[in-house]
């Protein structure tokens, strides 16, 4: 049996949940936040005009191709791995310029979990761009 640590919510005398630094109300709680923060980002009008470039015929096609020419994950490949890429990231942030979003130069192959950590850094840390 797993040690079991105490919830990290201030003043929370409960045992977390194994694995999570919860207790059942407190990661209910967690999870309901995160679930409404998501939501409201997705309304937003910065959110809709970056989905309408992701719409774009010529993203579409161009993201294709530029899997199909780099088909391996450039950061894994920095560490020697071979991983192959599902994702097209922009390497510098478009922040919703056209331009820059379709220019290829600024693009790079990745894998879902390493696109995933590089657009969270960006999102919710201010890395990058």
């Amino acid at each position: 049996m797993a040690l079991r640590k105490m919830c990290v919510a201030a003043g929370c005398v409960d045992l977390a949940i194994e694995g999570l630094a919860h207790c059942e109300d407190h990661e209910s709680e967690r999870q309901a936040k995160t679930a409404a923060r998501r939501d409201q980002a997705g309304k937003s009008l910065h959110a809709l005009a970056h989905a309408a470039l992701y719409r774009l015929k010529a993203w579409k096609v161009g993201r294709l191709a530029f899997l199909r020419r780099y088909p391996l994950c450039a950061d894994c490949a920095e560490l020697g791995a071979v991983v192959e890429a599902k994702e097209v990231d922009h390497i510098t942030p478009h922040k919703g310029d056209k331009r820059l979003f379709l220019d290829r130069r600024n693009w790079q192959s990745l894998c879902k979990s390493c696109h995933s950590r590089k657009t969270a850094g960006e999102v919710f840390h201010g890395k990058g761009g």
